[in-house]
């Protein structure tokens, strides 16, 4: 389990950031020291908004104190949460609908990206069996780990093609570099869904054939139907009713993010980042940020259609959810980023 920042480094951070002229703290909060689960690898394209806000001192901006810790799958970044080892968690929004189906309430702060970022392809090797999702019955197809997004985006892409996807085999590969090398590690995948950085490589180095791309609007509707919400930061209900000044400030952060994303040129976006997260191959890593960009530069605001999209998505792996009680309006809460965009909207 690694950290991005430990809590030490947020408070020096914190006391350097607040010697900046006109950068003004959030006074009264409730809780300033906040611990952040992040579900997954740190630098997952998918959490660029999320980054930003961090490595910025955006959090620190608003007068917190963020111990943001790095957990290796979005399950287990809710587990923390759930289980009270985390105050929020960076993770997919479908995760507040679990959740409250199970009696827990989870409700999104902010929700910083509309595409989901999954993309399946095909080994280049298998591209002359494999032309369709229809196609896919029968196969291996590698997702980061069973039960997950990529499994459930790839199993409700069969589903609409008319595929029973229970017909396939799912096997974990995880995210990023295991991902590539299990592509090139032999034959073993006849398919696969991951995100960015490692689909950029492996489209970039001629692996593989992209079959559906979610990184983009075109993508998403014709894996969907239509809109998405993809990550979010999300909170135990109780805790907005316990700290509703510091649940405003973390929702400040992110949206503070997401419109600087508005302006940011590739290059400004990795001066933001640490040299880690892309030092393996800059140029992969470039292509990969321009991609998934306008999966971040939007203002946020949740549609009930696209609560609803996510939650017919989620329901192919999960039948139970279509017949449970679910009210979608209780996993998110737009006041927040609604008030977030008074204060950093940026005029297009």
């Amino acid at each position: 389990m690694a950290r991005w920042k430990t809590a030490a480094a947020a408070i020096l951070a914190l006391g350097y950031v607040c010697t900046e002229p006109g950068i003004a703290q959030e006074t009264g909060l409730e809780k300033k020291q906040i611990k952040i689960a992040v579900g997954g690898v740190a630098a997952q394209i998918d959490k660029l908004a999320y980054a930003i806000a961090l490595n910025k001192h955006f959090f620190e901006q608003e007068g917190l104190e963020v111990d943001s810790i790095v957990f290796g799958s979005g399950a287990k970044g809710l587990e923390a949460l759930v289980g009270g080892g985390a105050d929020a968690t960076q993770g997919a929004y479908e995760h507040t609908i679990r959740m409250q189906a199970k009696g827990i309430g989870i409700t999104c702060l902010g929700v910083f990206s509309r595409y989901p970022g999954n993309v399946l392809m095909v080994p280049k090797k298998k591209a002359s069996e494999i032309k369709s999702v229809a196609d896919l019955a029968g196969k291996k197809i590698g997702v980061s780990s069973p039960g997950s997004a990529s499994h459930n985006f790839v199993a409700q892409l069969m589903e609409r093609a008319g595929v029973d996807y229970k017909k396939a085999s799912f096997i974990g590969i995880g995210i990023g570099p295991s991902a590539v090398a299990a592509v090139r590690s032999g034959d073993q995948l006849d398919a696969l869904v991951n995100l960015d950085p490692a689909v950029t490589a492996l489209e970039s180095s001629g692996d593989v054939v992209v079959m559906n791309d979610s990184r983009n609007a075109e993508g998403t509707k014709l894996a969907f139907g239509g809109d998405y919400l993809a990550g979010c930061l999300y909170v135990k209900s109780e805790f907005i009713q316990q700290y509703p000044k510091t649940a405003q400030a973390m929702s400040n952060a992110i949206v503070h993010a997401m419109q600087w994303l508005k302006t940011a040129s590739v290059d400004d976006i990795l001066k933001s980042l640490p040299p880690e997260y892309y030092k393996a191959d800059e140029q992969v890593y470039r292509r990969a940020v321009q991609a998934n960009l306008s999966s971040f530069t939007w203002d946020g605001i949740v549609t009930d259609t696209a609560a609803h999209n996510v939650l017919k998505s989620i329901s192919v792996l999960e039948p139970a959810l279509k017949t449970a009680k679910i009210d979608l309006s209780k996993t998110y809460d737009n006041a927040f980023t609604e008030r977030s965009l008074q204060k950093y909207r940026v005029k297009n």
